[in-house]
């Protein structure tokens, strides 16, 4: 996706442990609670310091003393859970968009395919489908520079900016051999986590991440259910990683009957334990949650609170199993917390103790990163210990995620709006050969976007078997006709939401 660069600073946030892969990688080990007695924090600061004192008596060279400071955080903050680490200003803004579910740039995302960047979607209302941007857009420079041979990354630092700033992005149209050059001006995005759709009497909801917006976005898709009569809700969670615990809170009091929704047992005694409450005097919707090994911290919470309070079904695989939950708090500089402790006389290193005990708030600058630090567990509202351990859904059904080799994750419907045939380049012509592919076709080179001479044959061997005329080209009626074939077959190997579908309509 587009990443912003503007960092919302909200003060000492507490998520359920984001599970972000990367962090899951870092390491294995589990911080416990009872050997904090063992650690003797006087004398680990003594010796961190006869180290320091030694780099500085030995090292033949410059010391960067931010960056060595920068350095001792990252190491003593990944030697603790994999979930607890520091974040620099630049790391911590990445973050904090995935929070926060805004930033600032055009409201698109992209993915590179075949060394090629394609819009996969634009917002809506953003400033990119304002500018006429579409999905299958090919991207191809920004402002006047070449994005071949550019790294994902480094093409959304380019798009992103400051809110009203222009860019203007070189866009290769299907159709068109000389690129679209679009003048877009940078907003402020909101990341919609809800997509819903009413499907027959059943309204599906599928939420990917508890950010900042996911509580409001899914009151509007229960409107919209609600306004339609629909009673039977499938509420997908499926690859949700958790994220901030106000959202799925007020998302649980929208399920989950009068009474506890989840406990959070903090360690320390400066921190007051929380009880989480629903205030639901009747439930309102048949509900069932479709869940999988993916589904984590957030996604737990409310998936332990539906099993718990028997406000649901909960349906899938084994749940990831992370009760552990983070606060964020800002990490004062070296100068800033020897400016501090000259003025206030205390030693203080988190920013928020400084704007809470004095009134006075750090400025960027005196900021030298965020600590994201696992501060205690939670509990479902039976007083189940989850963690490492997952949730067992009351129907234990596995899905089939790759067909023939293909990922159905990675399948987009075809647009109906080209017309490709031999030799053309497009997202529908890639598209194409993945359905082809999952329906049993002879399809080579799933991952490129030449329409060559393999799916040529094969795509009329498709027609001719589906009644239209064989001419190979991917005309709209054939579109049509392969969205349909593809959906229904892919629909059969959706073993969860179809249990989920069985259950609703008994």
């Amino acid at each position: 996706m587009e990443w912003g660069i503007e960092m919302n600073k909200q003060k000492i946030r507490i998520l359920v442990a984001l599970n972000i892969i990367v962090a899951i990688l870092i390491t294995n080990c589990t911080f416990l609670w009872a050997d904090s007695s063992k650690f003797d924090a006087d004398l680990s600061a003594d010796y961190i310091k006869s180290i320091m004192n030694m780099v500085d008596d030995k090292y033949k060279g410059d010391i960067d003393q931010n960056k060595l400071v920068e350095a001792v955080l990252k190491g003593i903050f990944s030697s603790m859970d994999q979930y607890t680490e520091f974040y620099t200003v630049e790391e911590a803004e990445s973050f904090f968009i995935t929070i926060d579910g805004e930033y600032s740039g055009v409201g698109m995302g992209f993915d590179e395919i075949d060394g090629v960047f394609i819009v996969k979607e634009v917002y809506k209302d953003s400033p990119a489908q304002k500018a006429g941007i579409l999905v299958g857009d090919r991207l191809v420079e920004v402002d006047g520079k070449s994005l071949k041979g550019v790294s994902s990354n480094e093409a959304a630092n380019m798009i992103t900016g400051k809110k009203g700033t222009k860019v203007v992005i070189g866009v290769l149209r299907d159709g068109e051999k000389n690129p679209i050059k679009i003048t877009v001006t940078r907003d402020n995005i909101k990341i919609n986590p809800v997509t819903s759709s009413v499907r027959g009497d059943v309204g599906y909801i599928k939420l990917s991440i508890f950010n900042n917006n996911a509580s409001s976005e899914m009151k509007k898709a229960l409107k919209e259910m609600d306004e339609k009569k629909i009673k039977k809700i499938i509420l997908d969670l499926r690859d949700n990683p958790g994220g901030d615990v106000n959202e799925v809170v007020e998302i649980a009091k929208s399920f989950i009957p009068e009474g506890l929704i989840t406990k959070v047992d903090f360690k320390s005694d400066k921190m007051t334990d929380l009880e989480y409450m629903s205030t639901l005097k009747e439930k309102k919707y048949k509900l069932a949650v479709l869940v999988n090994e993916n589904s984590a911290s957030a996604s737990e919470i409310l998936a332990g609170a539906v099993q718990d309070t028997g406000a649901g079904t909960l349906i899938g695989t084994k749940t990831y199993g992370k009760a552990k939950v983070q606060n964020l708090y800002p990490i004062l500089t070296l100068d800033a917390y020897k400016k501090y402790e000259q003025k206030l006389g205390v030693k203080l290193v988190i920013g928020d103790d400084l704007e809470k005990k004095y009134n006075i708030k750090p400025t960027d600058d005196e900021v030298t990163g965020w600590i994201k630090i696992t501060t205690g567990l939670y509990y479902t509202p039976k007083g189940r210990m989850i963690d490492l351990k997952g949730i067992t859904p009351d129907y234990n059904i596995t899905n089939i995620r790759v067909v023939n080799g293909v990922d159905l994750s990675t399948i987009g419907d075809l647009r109906v709006i080209i017309k490709p045939q031999l030799n053309s380049e497009s997202i529908d012509v890639l598209n194409a050969k993945r359905m082809l592919r999952v329906l049993g076709y002879n399809i080579d080179d799933l991952d490129s976007l030449k329409f060559d001479n393999k799916t040529f044959d094969e795509l009329k061997k498709f027609q001719k078997k589906s009644g239209l005329f064989p001419s190979g080209i991917l005309d709209f009626t054939t579109q049509r006709t392969l969205n349909d074939a593809y959906q229904k077959q892919a629909l059969q190997y959706d073993k969860q939401y179809l249990k989920a579908l069985e259950i609703l309509k008994n």
